[in-house]
């Protein structure tokens, strides 16, 4: 009842419709949800994104939750969690994807880190927001302190594959968190060309992990 009135004074509303939210219904209208563009990666372990770090061997999964389609409902969701403050659902994503990832076998969970001034500036992780949110519901800990982001890079938005990859060298530094024949699951919130999350899983096999599954809420076609 108390949070039907804070409703009713404060109403929510769908991030993607933006109409009213009723009790029970966070950041989408239920409508919207069901409208979501999931992968079904967890269906398919050969699939799209996986391809793009088969080379890897101690890499055995890769998948992602959404598709990502320039101005679609997924790009909007991804805004909201980075650019404005939506801290909260980069949690309830992760809540949403967990199920998709409870086949899997790993003991830590490690989020893709920020720069420490980046993070500093929008307040929060978003990659670790989802972490805890698939942590919560898989009773699987989230490890954030073994990978630090040590250089700062711009934005990867506008470079190409060749580019991004190149800008991402040298990034990640481990840290003395021993990680020997631990399975982890890598979280980030998006993967375009897979710079980012490669060069972090290098960070992670020089640490000597038994095997990665990386997870991500959103991906291209």
């Amino acid at each position: 009842m108390i949070k039907d009135f804070i409703s009713l004074i404060f109403p929510q509303n769908c991030i993607n419709c933006s109409q009213s939210l009723i009790s029970e219904e966070n950041f989408l209208c239920t409508t919207c949800k069901l409208d979501l563009p999931y992968t079904q990666d967890n269906l398919h372990s050969e699939n799209h994104l996986f391809q793009k770090f088969a080379f890897e061997k101690k890499i055995q999964s890769a998948q992602a939750f959404l598709y990502f389609n320039k101005g679609g409902i997924t790009q909007k969701l991804l805004h909201q969690l980075k650019y404005k403050c939506k801290k909260e659902l980069g949690d309830k994503l992760g809540e949403w994807f967990a199920p998709e990832l409870s086949h899997l076998s790993f003991d830590i969970i490690i989020p893709v880190p920020l720069h420490k001034s980046k993070q500093k500036r929008r307040g929060y992780n978003q990659s670790e927001s989802i972490a805890i949110g698939i942590s919560r519901e898989l009773e699987i800990p989230v490890e954030n302190s073994c990978i630090e982001r040590r250089v700062f890079t711009q934005t990867q938005t506008r470079k190409s594959k060749v580019q991004r990859w190149s800008n991402m060298e040298n990034v990640y530094e481990s840290s003395k968190v021993d990680l020997s024949d631990l399975s982890v699951l890598v979280v980030d919130d998006v993967i375009t060309t897979g710079a980012t999350v490669g060069m972090l899983c290098d960070r992670l096999i020089e640490a000597n992990v038994h095997n990665i599954h990386i997870a991500t809420i959103a991906r291209g076609k």
